[in-house]
């Protein structure tokens, strides 16, 4: 009995230091897959951010011992690659397997049946943000056509309707 005791006081911290870094390892890894899952999820109304294309380009990675994610993946990349598909279809296929990765992502992490396609597919994007994205948009795309087109600043003299000499404006 002296032996077998020596040997768990041995071993035990062993045993421990092993159980807490296989747990840590587990815990980051699934940090990760939720990382992405939510990213994706949380700009879904509009993919085209920089934290939504670094999500999409860690899925390979993140989700290595996942096929089915790491195969809708695959075909939502294709689609995406496809010039061909820049129209309304295209962009509503593009969605549709969209939808399909992100519900796969969420069985992965454990959700189950408690997040379906229906959730995955009901996005809040309220009608102000995207007047602000377009008006954003068309000052940018105005900026740039006056950045382009001109020389320089022109300043012209402004007349004045009484007659009276013209002020630079």
């Amino acid at each position: 009995m002296g032996f077998a005791t020596f040997l768990a006081v041995l071993l035990s911290p062993v045993i421990a230091v092993g159980v807490t870094l296989w747990h840590q390892t587990r815990k980051e890894k699934r940090d990760a897959k939720r990382w992405i899952a939510q990213t994706l999820m949380a700009t879904r109304h509009s993919p085209i951010t920089d934290e939504a294309v670094r999500a999409l380009n860690l899925i390979d990675v993140v989700y290595y011992d996942s096929s089915s994610v790491r195969r809708l993946w695959r075909e939502y990349f294709e689609m995406l690659s496809n010039g061909g598909l820049n129209n309304p279809n295209g962009w509503a296929t593009r969605q549709k397997k969209n939808l399909e990765m992100l519900t796969e992502m969420a069985k992965v992490l454990g959700y189950g049946k408690a997040v379906t396609h229906l959730d995955v597919d009901r996005v809040y994007y309220p009608q102000g943000l995207g007047d602000q994205a377009q008006r954003a948009r068309e000052i940018s795309d105005e900026l740039l056509r006056v950045l382009r087109g001109s020389q320089g600043l022109q300043v012209l003299p402004r007349v004045d309707p009484e007659g009276g000499t013209g002020k630079v404006s």
